[in-house]
């Protein structure tokens, strides 16, 4: 069952069935099967790349992270100077050269409106850095076009979860399809897909964003977990386990070998690194130097997964 399973994830055919099988299979002959398959069909270079997160506007903060503290008021903003705001995102930024880190990516909490990203792109241009953006309201894309971005960060409009851990019932403007074909067409940008797989309650949410994928073309998909007990976003903490999470970067390594497939590191150290690389990770997202977090730094770990 398996081998005709695998087949059809590699032609591209796949059914509610077979992913449903997968993700439900126990049986250890089949899963080494599974996991054989995937670490042969990775088309993309076997080394591991990192990259840092920025979420703004908590970018100006130096130690307090809580989305819900006075910050988000008026009066408690009016010291958040353009100049004020750009030496805090040089400062954080300033012993990334240090680091083996290839990109940033950019994460809009929606609390204020594009100025703060405008500033931190503007620091961004000084470093030899991939540069990846996602909006909480697409409707300001066109905002990006002339910018020296690389990627946009695409989360569907129905299963997004915000950085305070709500479901948002928010309704675009922009239909996803016309959002995704301008960034594709007009910006001449990548796309990165964050794929939620384990916000439902079945696997039928899964199956329907592997179809959009299909659809859409994207050139790297983000593996994002949903913990609702964390507050800080920076603080990534996925309850699902290594079966689990296997078995979909399994199912997307066979649809998809030429991917790029992405996973945040997990600080509560949810992390398998070497199974996840030799099953076909490419890229390793959160990684933190002392001066971006020193609660959360965590470039030792460079050394230990480039070399596995």
């Amino acid at each position: 069952m398996i081998r005709k399973i695998i087949t059809n994830l590699k032609n591209k055919g796949i059914t509610f069935e077979d992913i449903n099988y997968v993700l439900n299979l126990n049986n250890k002959k089949e899963l080494g099967e599974l996991y054989s398959e995937s670490s042969k069909n990775n088309s993309l270079d076997n080394r591991i790349k990192f990259e840092s997160n920025i979420y703004y506007p908590t970018i100006y903060q130096i130690e307090d992270n809580c989305p819900t503290c006075g910050y988000r008021t008026i009066e408690s903003r009016r010291k958040y100077t353009e100049p004020y705001i750009r030496k805090i995102v040089e400062y954080k930024l300033s012993d990334i050269k240090n680091y083996n880190i290839k990109g940033i990516n950019c994460y809009d909490k929606d609390t204020t409106g594009i100025k703060e990203l405008e500033i931190i792109l503007d620091c961004l241009e000084k470093y030899n850095i991939s540069i990846a953006v996602r909006l909480a309201d697409y409707n300001n894309i066109k905002i990006l076009k002339n910018r020296n971005i690389n990627s946009i960060i695409y989360s569907s409009d129905n299963n997004f979860y915000n950085s305070f851990n709500q479901k948002t019932n928010q309704n675009y403007d922009t239909k996803e399809e016309e959002v995704i074909k301008y960034i594709k067409e007009e910006m001449n940008m990548d796309i990165t897909y964050e794929l939620m797989i384990n916000y439902g309650e079945s696997n039928e949410d899964i199956f329907k964003e592997i179809k959009k994928l299909l659809k859409y073309d994207v050139d790297s998909i983000q593996i994002k977990g949903y913990d609702p007990f964390i507050d800080c976003p920076e603080e990534y903490n996925p309850q699902y386990n290594i079966e689990y999470l296997s078995k979909i970067i399994c199912i997307l390594r066979l649809i998809f070998p030429d991917k790029e497939l992405k996973i945040q590191y997990a600080t509560n150290n949810n992390n398998y690194f070497k199974e996840f690389k030799k099953l076909g990770i490419n890229t390793i997202t959160g990684i933190y130097t002392p001066k971006m977090s020193n609660k959360l730094q965590n470039t030792k770990l460079l050394n230990i997964i480039e070399n596995l």
